[in-house]
């Protein structure tokens, strides 16, 4: 080989090399959040309760509300991922003063309605595998909602389906999950930890109104638990510059009162005595959601891909120092 065309043969072997890795790595950072969007918007057809196979321990429990029509409670199974022609389960049924006993001292009464009918369906997961929500026709209430309140009650590896034949809240459906998880694990959650959890779901849906995005909301009480079992706050003090400190990486405001609840809030679930580490560990989905979703304006998300890209330029200097480039 001629030394020029050996020196062209090198050059584009290092390109080649170069947009490898560059695909490589870009893949690889992106398969967490493909994998999280995927799970979220896919059928749940397929789904173990569909096929009548169980993920792990337990079993598949239907709650439906009990102010749905028939007709309604036929569309709300397909919605729920099951055939009504062919699923021969038992759904039991959750009443409005059910949902009143447990959300209603947090939730509006606007919010709150005045009939059952989100319904929902709870299956268990593979050990380890933390919380996983879909909703449908549900408005105000965003799967990370449910999954931060499911967390904080106690409950484990789970996958969860909300929905109702119509738009609605959702603010009360998560007496229906709390009802299906006791029955699919076959264990009763702790009664502080239940009114935790809604008590969050009051605040939570407070702060999707006031910044008018759900999802942003329950993103924010994601991240103020991971700084809890990072770094836990000793004071209010503390809690209000941790609640500034993710408003400001957020990029979002709260009003003072809202602030001071939420603060409330942080100091009742900081002396529940709850380790905060195993409910991180349980809300993985919920951390690659907002990983996702955050902008590339904020501290968390520039200083990963800063990191990223200072290791890839290393990686192309070590493959350029190989050919004497």
């Amino acid at each position: 080989m001629r030394p020029r065309q050996k020196h062209r043969w090198l050059r584009w072997m290092w390109v080649a090399l170069t947009l490898a890795l560059v695909v490589s790595f870009v893949l690889t950072a992106l398969a967490p959040a493909l994998a999280a969007s995927d799970s979220s918007t896919s059928s749940s057809s397929s789904s173990p309760a569909a096929t009548g196979e169980a993920a792990g321990s337990g079993r598949t429990v239907v709650v439906l509300g009990a102010d749905l029509t028939e007709a309604q409670r036929q569309e709300v199974l397909r919605l729920l991922g099951l055939d009504p022609a062919t699923w021969d389960g038992e759904p039991l049924v959750l009443t409005h003063q059910e949902e009143v006993a447990l959300v209603g001292d947090y939730v509006p009464r606007q919010q709150l309605g005045s009939r059952a009918i989100s319904s929902v369906r709870v299956e268990p997961a593979a050990p380890g595998s933390g919380i996983r929500v879909e909703t449908k026709h549900i408005t105000w209430v965003a799967p990370e909602m449910y999954a931060e309140a499911l967390a904080t009650a106690g409950v484990k590896d789970a996958v969860v389906y909300v929905a109702a034949p119509f738009d609605v809240s959702g603010t009360a459906a998560l007496a229906g999950i709390y009802k299906a998880y006791e029955i699919s694990a076959g264990e009763s959650l702790d009664a502080q930890r239940k009114d935790l959890g809604a008590r969050e779901i009051g605040v939570m849906v407070r702060i999707a109104q006031e910044i008018g995005n759900p999802e942003k909301a329950g993103q924010f009480l994601t991240l103020l638990k991971e700084r809890m079992a990072e770094h836990p706050p000793t004071s209010r003090e503390e809690i209000l510059a941790l609640i500034r400190e993710l408003e400001q990486d957020l990029g979002i405001q709260l009003s003072d009162p809202l602030r001071e609840e939420l603060a409330t809030l942080v100091e009742k679930l900081r002396d529940a005595g709850i380790d905060w580490q195993a409910v991180t560990t349980q809300l993985q989905q919920v951390r690659e959601q907002v990983n996702r979703f955050l902008g590339d304006d904020t501290p968390i998300l520039k200083g990963f891909f800063n990191q990223a890209w200072n290791w890839l330029l290393q990686v192309v200097d070590a493959i350029r120092s190989w050919f004497g480039q």
